[in-house]
């Protein structure tokens, strides 16, 4: 079992890495997913990460036109 470890953990981080890229960006969410697949240093970061309440490489802005006011129901 403690062989199979770092191979489920790389497993995970190539199963997220489309949602992270389109999350964080591209070269973001490459870094994120390469860091997260390398056995100790992706618990490390994710330890850091934790610790810190932030992550090491942070989520894209959205940049968009701003939602028009709703118009309320009631006459």
């Amino acid at each position: 079992m403690a062989r199979t470890v770092p191979w489920i953990g790389s497993a995970i981080a190539v199963a997220t890495v489309a949602a992270t890229m389109k999350r964080k960006g591209f070269f973001r969410g490459i870094m994120d997913t390469g860091l997260n697949a390398i056995p100790f240093v992706g618990a490390a970061k994710n330890t850091v990460e934790l610790v810190r309440g932030r992550d090491f490489f942070p989520d894209r802005v959205v940049v968009g036109r701003p939602m028009p006011p709703r118009r309320s129901s009631a006459p």
